[in-house]
C-alpha cells in the first residue's frame, strides 16, 4: 500500500471549517439525503457533515434538508469528499464516519478505487478520534469481505461489529439504495470498525 500525499489532492472549494461543540460525524457520498435527514433528527446530541459530489443528487439533499427545517446539527457539502476531509479536518476530530452503499467497483483491476484499499484511508483513519469508528454498509458480499480483511490487517482496526440484515428484520432502510435492495431481497452487510 503506497503511502497518501496531500500534495496529490486537489483542494476543496470550502476550505474553513468552524468545529461543533456536538461530536462530530461525517458522511462520504451521502447521496439525495436520506440518511444524513434522519441521523440528524435522531441524534440532536450529534452533529454530521454529509458530503455529496454529484451536483444533481446534492440538490436534490439540500431541498429536502430545507424541506426538513434546515436542522442546525446537519451541514451538508457539495464537495468532493477526498479533498475536503484531507485539506480541512484536523487530526483526531471525528468521532464517526459512515460509507453507506459506495460505489463496489466489482471489477479486479478497479481495487484501488473501493475507498477501504485506497491510500486515502489513511487520511480518514488519521482524522478518526481514539475510539472513533468507522462504519461502510453494501449488498456486495465480496465488498464486505474484502473489507473486513483490509480494515483489520491493512489500517488495524477492531470489527466491532458484522451485521446482516434482511427484509426479513422489519428494517426500512437508512438510504434510497438499501431500501432497494432488502425490496429485491438482498442481504445488506453492516461493518462497524472501531479505532484503538
Amino acid at each position: 500500500m503506497r503511502k497518501f500525499s496531500i500534495d496529490n489532492i486537489p483542494k476543496p472549494k470550502i476550505d474553513s471549517f468552524e468545529y461543533p461543540s456536538l461530536p462530530l460525524d461525517i458522511e462520504v457520498g451521502c447521496g439525495v439525503g436520506l440518511h444524513p435527514i434522519q441521523y440528524s433528527g435522531a441524534n440532536p446530541d450529534r452533529y454530521l457533515v454529509a458530503l455529496e459530489h454529484t451536483r444533481d443528487k446534492f440538490e436534490k439533499f439540500h431541498r429536502r434538508f430545507i424541506n426538513h427545517g434546515s436542522p442546525t446539527n446537519l451541514l451538508p457539502l457539495h464537495e468532493n469528499a477526498i479533498s475536503w476531509i484531507s485539506h480541512v479536518l484536523e487530526k483526531e476530530t471525528v468521532s464517526k464516519y459512515f460509507f453507506l452503499f459506495p460505489n463496489p467497483n466489482p471489477k479486479p483491476a478497479h481495487q484501488n478505487k473501493r475507498f477501504h484499499a485506497m491510500p486515502f484511508m489513511q487520511q480518514v483513519i488519521h482524522t478518526l478520534r481514539p475510539d472513533g469508528e468507522i462504519i461502510f454498509a453494501t449488498n456486495e458480499l465480496f465488498y464486505a469481505q474484502e473489507c473486513k480483511e483490509f480494515m483489520t490487517s491493512t489500517w488495524k482496526l477492531q470489527l466491532i461489529e458484522s451485521k446482516e440484515i434482511t427484509s426479513r428484520d422489519g428494517v426500512r432502510g437508512r438510504t434510497h439504495f438499501e431500501r432497494k435492495y432488502l425490496e429485491r431481497g438482498q442481504t445488506i452487510y453492516n461493518l462497524t470498525f472501531k479505532k484503538s
